[in-house]
């Protein structure tokens, strides 16, 4: 491991290698090689032309991104990386003129498009690297980009799967490649052709990443529903910070986020495997800005998150710190919808609503936020991932029933195993397992 942190990187720590073919993608050779910038001892001389390329990058640089000309933890130079070791380079992903020596730069299509990008389509051009069909270990110290659809490498994706078992299911994934031009977010109250002007009628991977880069965990925009809010200055953003490490779980319960691990070619764990990230920091209602996944949610999925005491939660609110819950009364304080803020299974349980002896004595349990880094205790908090995935859920039903399989859920069979592990049983996964490892009713 000491050998791979000390490797620089590619494109940023090394000289500018004048002469040598710039080789985009090795498993896919679907152009010439492209020789950058041949050396010129002529009457401008060698220098003169590569400030000229130089200046001509970083121009396209700034037209591409108004907030950043980094792209972000698995896109960026070092710099702006915890690993200190992360980089693509923007031909990765744009093309200057679309072809080079009669052949085309575009990884798929035949049309040029706007902002230069080398696919028809945004949601097609971070598949190329991450769909099923990828081009594995790419050019630059052989990384391999994890796959987020029908995902064949061998791990349990923290995210879900756009495409789990190969099965295109909309009820039960985020519908990329899909015009949402008219279809908002569930709970959504802002307004949406914002959103769609910015990021495209179709939605792709851009609305909730950003592809330039931020500092929020999995470069998550600072505020997906509210593209103005988008920016690190923004009152209204939202933090997902994050602590990582090679070798071991960082343990940090500053962090939002804690992961470990190596690269996505190493299974059946690696640091985008589902047990390999976890959720530490508990948020609290005078957060300003606002912190964790649930805050995030909730710019698009507006009036499923609040905190307790919020008109469209219920319960009742605690001076800022984790809420008061819900004190049983049937006309004060009620519940309007599940807590995923400021609510931890001590105070749950003094209300009735949870059993903590249960919580505790389960040996897997789903995902949740452990401020302490001790799964089972009283502090642990539910959030939107306990009951839900990102990106997709799973989908064992797809060969004769997958209406069964619906709104990203983390079905739960009686082994304790999601519905996108494998060995998952369909014949005993229900979702009352999920919520009876909190409630046991």
């Amino acid at each position: 491991m000491k050998k791979q942190a000390e490797k620089k990187s590619f494109y940023v720590d090394r000289p500018f290698q004048m002469c040598k073919p710039f080789q985009v993608f090795k498993p896919f050779q679907v152009f010439k090689p492209f020789q950058v910038c041949k050396p010129v001892q002529g009457r401008l001389g060698r220098f003169s032309l590569m400030g000229l390329f130089v200046v001509l990058c970083a121009a396209l640089f700034v037209s591409f991104s108004s907030t950043s000309v980094f792209s972000g933890e698995y896109h960026a130079t070092s710099e702006e990386t915890t690993t200190g070791s992360e980089t693509l380079a923007c031909s990765q992903c744009h093309t200057m003129h679309g072809s080079q020596g009669g052949q085309s730069l575009l990884y798929e299509g035949s049309t040029l498009q706007p902002k230069l990008i080398r696919a028809s389509s945004v949601t097609n051009l971070c598949l190329y690297c991450h769909g099923s069909t990828s081009p594995g270990a790419v050019g630059w110290d052989a990384r391999t980009p994890p796959q987020v659809e029908n995902n064949q490498q061998s791990y349990t994706p923290s995210a879900g799967d756009f495409k789990h078992s190969n099965y295109t299911n909309e009820a039960n994934r985020h519908s990329i490649g899909t015009d949402v031009s008219s279809m908002p977010p569930p709970g959504y109250s802002g307004t949406w052709s914002d959103v769609t002007g910015r990021y495209g009628t179709e939605f792709n991977c851009e609305f909730c990443h950003d592809q330039h880069g931020n500092t929020n965990f999995r470069n998550l925009r600072y505020n997906p529903g509210v593209p103005s809010d988008d920016n690190a200055s923004s009152s209204n953003r939202v933090l997902v910070t994050y602590a990582y490490s090679a070798s071991s779980d960082p343990n940090d319960n500053t962090k939002d986020v804690n992961y470990w691990g190596a690269g996505a070619d190493t299974a059946p764990a690696n640091k985008f495997t589902r047990t390999r990230v976890r959720f530490r920091r508990a948020p609290i209602d005078s957060d300003s800005p606002a912190r964790g996944i649930a805050a995030w949610c909730g710019k698009c999925h507006v009036d499923f998150y609040g905190a307790s005491g919020a008109s469209n939660m219920g319960g009742i609110s605690n001076g800022g710190a984790v809420g008061s819950g819900d004190n049983n009364s049937s006309s004060s304080s009620p519940w309007l919808r599940h807590p995923v803020a400021d609510m931890d299974i001590g105070t749950a349980s003094t209300n009735k609503h949870v059993d903590s002896t249960n919580w505790a004595a389960l040996s897997s349990r789903t995902r949740h936020i452990d401020p302490d880094g001790n799964p089972g205790n009283s502090d642990d908090q539910p959030f939107c991932f306990t009951c839900h995935y990102a990106h997709g859920g799973g989908n064992p039903n797809s060969g004769g029933t997958p209406e069964l399989d619906h709104t990203n859920l983390a079905f739960v069979d009686a082994a304790g195993k999601v519905n996108i592990e494998t060995g998952y049983s369909a014949a005993t996964g229900k979702i009352r397992n999920l919520c009876q490892q909190c409630h046991n009713q």
